[in-house]
């Protein structure tokens, strides 16, 4: 066979076979939809609890939607912007290091590869490429001793939509039975059904992007985000029973 190309290599790399395109945000989604579900459903199910009319179930699921989901977003923006100044802080500290005292630094590069393995005159050769590109030689000490990588922190602001996006569709969907006309008595058990559908969805959505066992995601998912639920309903039976809360 037949070496391939630069441009066959980047092609392979590139394909979907090293990674599904939600890859880089599939975290945000996971996190950000299954927040949106349980929250969502924690104010309709404590508010039926407490045996509240529709319309306030409806005013609190739709403020909790915008509160939270607008929280959600912007402190994912804002924890992936800290790491990517702090980034940023260690990159220029390793830069001055480099410059100041090249020798500790390059005796660093050199143990890395010493405990991967290398040694003598092919750990020397890596070494010495390595240290004779500064660019290169910072990489390696981002990667190597501070377990950090450029493409984990330079897009805190996608975190943060995405995260906003997966808490808004998924945590709609425990209020759609209040939302439309749907017979009073039913309301209740349709937002029980479709916030469970829900929550296998967003797990289906998990275990496709991360290619793990199809049932494991789901079944994580559903089983977590309906602990949240019966608790968020148990309390409203609580403030029901014991303070008396109705309207």
């Amino acid at each position: 066979m037949s070496t391939p190309t630069n441009a066959e290599v980047e092609e392979h790399m590139s394909s979907e076979m090293h990674g599904h395109r939600l890859g880089p945000v599939i975290q945000d989604i996971v996190y950000g939809g299954n927040d949106g579900i349980v929250t969502t459903f924690a104010v309709v199910a404590g508010s039926v609890g407490a045996d509240l009319p529709h319309y306030v179930v409806i005013i609190l699921g739709i403020a909790n939607l915008l509160a939270d989901g607008t929280s959600m977003g912007t402190g994912a923006y804002l924890s992936e912007k800290a790491e990517a100044d702090n980034y940023k802080r260690l990159r220029k500290e390793e830069a001055d290091e480099i410059t100041e005292i090249p020798e500790m630094e390059r005796a660093e590069v050199r143990l890395f590869y010493e405990r991967k393995g290398f040694s003598g005159a092919e750990l020397e050769s890596i070494v010495d490429k390595i240290t004779s590109n500064k660019e290169i030689w910072i990489d390696t000490m981002m990667t190597e001793e501070h377990g950090m990588s450029p493409d984990e922190v330079r897009r805190p602001l996608l975190h943060g939509i995405a995260t906003f996006l997966s808490f808004i569709a998924f945590g709609l969907i425990p209020l759609i039975p209040y939302v439309f006309t749907i017979e009073r008595s039913m309301r209740f058990p349709v937002a029980i059904v479709t916030t469970g559908i829900a929550l296998v969805l967003l797990g289906l959505t998990r275990s496709i992007v991360t290619r793990e066992r199809l049932l494991r995601g789901p079944i994580e998912v559903f089983f977590i985000g309906a602990l949240g639920a019966v608790v968020a309903y148990g309390i409203g039976v609580l403030l029901r029973n014991v303070v008396g809360v109705v309207l």
